[in-house]
């Protein structure tokens, strides 16, 4: 009878149990496009990706791709409690990437969660913000 409960406990440990709302607001976009938004789990991914990759990958707990129009994006979303950043861009000419110009500063509208600043990538310690029941996260776009 022990054996089984012990198995029944790591089972249910292996899985988290608790879930908490993370509302995200990106304020500030100009023309539309085609909305990159990212939830990272992970400091290392947070770090070096560069927008060229869009969509769900290890290190990313939440990947919204939409399309979207001028003024404000608004998503909620339901996720293990934990320690995460946020990184958004609008993909306004549509080619799956965020553009730069020849010194690497991007070209299409961009932000972070904590509205992080940085040449480049910020850190994720600037970016990143504790979860634990409900938290409301405003971007401003650059």
């Amino acid at each position: 009878m022990m054996k089984y409960f012990g198995c029944l406990s790591f089972i249910l440990c292996s899985f988290p149990l608790s879930a908490a709302t993370l509302d995200v607001e990106i304020q500030g976009i100009n023309d539309g496009g085609i909305l990159h938004l990212a939830i990272y789990n992970s400091k290392e991914v947070f770090e070096s990706d560069r927008g060229d990759k869009p969509g769900l990958q290890p290190g990313i707990e939440v990947a919204v791709v939409e399309k979207i129009g001028k003024g404000t994006y608004k998503g909620s979303f339901e996720i293990p409690t934990g320690t995460y950043a946020i990184g958004v861009y609008v993909d306004e000419n549509e080619n799956e990437k965020l553009d730069t110009n020849f010194l690497g500063i991007p070209k299409e509208q961009y932000g972070f969660s904590n509205n992080a600043k940085a040449f480049g990538i910020p850190k994720f310690e600037s970016a990143s913000f504790q979860l634990n029941e409900y938290k409301k996260i405003s971007i401003g776009l650059k």
